[in-house]
């Protein structure tokens, strides 16, 4: 196989490779609004794209937090103890990769779903933009 310079590899490569990945992966801001997402991850959400990009997280994932108050995702007291929330925060802050496991309760079809999650989060710099690259091992859609 010939060496390839990573700088010459076109868009198609990247995306083909982002949505390779067999986990849901997310670009998301330190408020944990999606700014792009995998095949794996759009699976999961099984939504347009217009409903997901932008919006936080645990709105699109149904996290039932979400709904505890009017302004949703990262706004309810629950949502002060979200390891999800406080590993984008971690990376945002440039402490390196953060790896933890956690329970999440999502509305699924109606009903409460607890579901054991390994949450990974790592920052990067794309331009002069920074982002952070969210993993959700253990949500399958």
């Amino acid at each position: 196989m010939t060496r390839v310079d990573i700088q010459f590899l076109d868009q198609s490569f990247h995306r083909a490779m982002f949505d390779a990945m067999p986990v849901p992966v997310f670009v998301v801001d330190e408020d944990v609004s999606i700014l792009e997402y995998n095949s794996a991850a759009g699976r999961l959400l099984g939504k347009n794209r217009r409903l997901v990009l932008g919006r936080r997280g645990g709105d699109v994932l149904n996290c039932v937090h979400s709904k505890d108050v009017s302004g949703g995702c990262g706004c309810g007291p629950a949502c002060r103890d979200c390891v999800v929330r406080g590993s984008v925060r971690a990376a945002a802050r440039g402490r390196g990769v953060t790896r933890r496991w956690t329970g999440m309760e999502l509305l699924t079809k109606g009903k409460r779903v607890k579901v054991k999650v390994r949450v990974s989060c790592q920052r990067f710099t794309c331009g002069r933009q920074s982002f952070i690259l969210l993993i959700l091992e253990g949500l399958n859609g």
